[in-house]
């Protein structure tokens, strides 16, 4: 019922220079550049007389795990997730939208060098260890107006967990979402039986050498327990979420949580067959709908429905019915 996250919304002051970032560096396509209609803003509660510009961007026109640039006029300084630096407003461990996870080639070097060079410096160095079966390097860079990059190598994957490894300095799709959850059973519900999502192998807790990696890439104090948890549509190796879990040192919800009209990650759109129907299965399986569903032309296509959804970790989704 559910599509793979099919692209997320990002909130940035200045369009063109985070495309000089995506399309000039990352060398991402773009697929869309247009004005959100009345309608589409109408859904989003924002001003209807707002003129927000939204470029999609797509790595070789994948459908999947696109990102979706909005420049709002009014965003200010007010950010999703703003957890690390002197004017830090959250926590590394507070619940909600983490990162943008996106596939790079070894050496990871090459990248890390080449996004340094666009004005997106690395927050660590990159830290080595095992997910389930998937040994991955991975570090953290700032993007465009502050948003969370996460850069993986995948050195030994399951098969069917990505879509393809990239050549060195070449960039993926959005692959992931990490998200930060502060009540790991109520996310698996919200995912499994709301959503729909399968987790297969990948629902482990990080153990010695692995979890004191991987509580350096995030920032958290060496020693905090990790759990992680992979959830995705069948058969889809893009677009997925990453549920990641702190046990009790989990802090939150954000200054700001998800929404759009701020910086950051500000919505995550999938596809829906049928949103009456789903909109059934949120209360007993987690989720709240913050809006009733409308109709509207999202991307200047054809009006759809869509019906705004917020998840257990503040995750906003805007699930449309074409």
């Amino acid at each position: 019922m559910i599509s793979a996250i099919e692209s997320v919304t990002v909130g940035v002051r200045d369009i063109d220079a985070a495309l000089a970032v995506f399309r000039d560096r990352m060398q991402y396509t773009v697929e869309l550049d247009v004005r959100a209609s009345v309608s589409l803003l109408s859904v989003w509660r924002l001003p209807v007389h707002e003129d927000v510009r939204l470029v999609t961007l797509s790595a070789d026109g994948h459908g999947a795990g696109r990102i979706r640039l909005a420049r709002y006029p009014d965003a200010g300084s007010t950010a999703t997730r703003l957890d690390q630096g002197p004017d830090a407003v959250d926590r590394p461990t507070d619940a909600g939208p983490k990162a943008l996870d996106i596939y790079t080639g070894a050496p990871i070097a090459e990248a890390v060098q080449l996004l340094a060079a666009a004005g997106c410096p690395a927050r660590g160095r990159p830290e080595r260890f095992q997910i389930g079966s998937n040994d991955t390097e991975e570090v953290i860079v700032t993007g465009p107006d502050g948003v969370p990059l996460l850069l993986m190598v995948g050195h030994g994957h399951v098969a069917g967990t990505r879509r393809f490894a990239p050549a060195a300095g070449r960039f993926s799709e959005v692959a992931t979402l990490s998200v930060v959850t502060a009540d790991l059973d109520a996310s698996r519900r919200f995912y499994e039986e709301a959503l729909g999502y399968v987790h297969e192998s990948t629902d482990v807790e990080l153990r010695g050498e692995h979890r004191d990696a991987a509580c350096r890439l995030f920032g958290v104090p060496e020693g905090t327990r990790v759990h992680v948890a992979l959830y995705r549509e069948r058969r889809q190796p893009s677009g997925k979420v990453v549920l990641v879990h702190f046990y009790d040192r989990t802090t939150g919800p954000l200054a700001h949580p998800m929404r759009p009209g701020q910086l950051g990650i500000s919505l995550i759109s999938c596809r829906c067959a049928n949103l009456d129907t789903l909109s059934g299965r949120f209360g007993r399986a987690g989720g709240q709908v913050e809006s009733v569903i409308q109709h509207a032309a999202v991307d200047q296509g054809t009006p759809c429905r869509v019906m705004l959804v917020r998840g257990p970790n503040g995750e906003l989704f805007e699930f449309t019915e074409r």
